[in-house]
C-alpha cells in the first residue's frame, strides 16, 4: 500500500544547452509512483543538468517538466515541498559539527524515529558526533549528506551520484533505503556510474 498521494513527473520534449553546445534535445519520460530512473552516461553529456532541470534550478531551452500534469514552474511551491534533491556536492556546513548538522536536519525535517544519536548511529557517525565536518573524511562527509533520505517525507527523491565516495557497506544502506521508499509509493531519479541493486522493484534505465 503507497504511503504517497498517486503522483507523477512527466517530461515533454525536453531540451538542454550549455553555450553553444546541445547536450540532449526531445527527452520525452515518465516516472510514477513505485518507479525509479537510473540516467547513466559519461562525463559532460549532461546528466547533471538534466536534474537541475527536473528540480527547477535550471530552465531548459525547449519542453516542459510536470508534476501530476501541471508544469513545476506554475506550481513551484507545492512542487518543492514534495521534492528532495541532493546534488553531487555534499550539502553539508563544514564550519559546523556532525551533531550540529544533523540537528539542523531533524530542525527541518522533525522525524519521530529518530533522534540526532539515532540518526547518527544510522549513518556511522556515533563516535565523530563531536568533530567538526571540516575533519571529515570525503566518504564521512557523504553520510552526513546521505543522512536526510533516512528522514525525509518527500515522495521525489532525486538523486546526483548518490553512491559516490561510499564504502560497500553504506552503499548497501543506501540501496536497501531507495527500495523501502520505492515500495511506500516513492519516486527516484538518480544518476549513477556503477550499478546499483533496488531489490525486486521497478527500475527505468535511461542512457544519454
Amino acid at each position: 500500500m503507497s504511503h504517497f498521494e498517486p503522483s507523477q513527473l512527466t517530461v515533454s520534449q525536453l531540451s538542454c544547452e550549455r553555450g553553444s553546445r546541445r547536450l540532449f534535445e526531445n527527452l520525452d519520460f515518465r516516472v510514477s509512483n513505485g518507479q525509479a530512473m537510473i540516467i547513466k552516461g559519461s562525463n559532460g553529456v549532461g546528466k547533471t543538468s538534466l536534474l537541475r532541470i527536473l528540480t527547477g534550478l535550471s530552465q531548459a531551452v525547449e519542453g516542459r517538466v510536470c508534476w501530476n500534469g501541471d508544469d513545476i514552474e506554475a506550481i513551484s511551491d507545492d512542487y518543492q515541498r514534495e521534492l528532495l534533491y541532493i546534488g553531487h556536492q555534499a550539502a553539508v556546513k563544514t564550519e559546523l559539527t556532525v551533531r550540529e548538522n544533523l540537528q539542523l536536519l531533524l530542525r527541518f525535517w522533525p522525524s519521530d524515529r529518530f533522534s540526532v544519536a539515532e540518526l547518527a548511529d544510522v549513518i556511522g557517525l556515533r563516535q565523530r558526533l563531536s568533530v567538526l565536518c571540516s575533519r571529515l573524511s570525503a566518504g564521512q562527509l557523504r553520510r552526513v549528506s546521505m543522512a536526510r533520505l533516512f528522514i525525509s517525507r518527500q515522495t521525489l527523491w532525486v538523486l546526483d551520484e548518490p553512491l559516490t565516495a561510499l564504502d560497500v557497506t553504506f552503499i548497501g544502506l543506501i540501496e536497501k533505503r531507495l527500495e523501502e521508499h520505492l515500495q511506500l509509493g516513492g519516486i527516484v531519479i538518480l544518476t549513477t556510474h556503477r550499478g546499483i541493486n533496488l531489490g525486486s522493484q521497478q527500475a527505468i534505465a535511461l542512457e544519454m
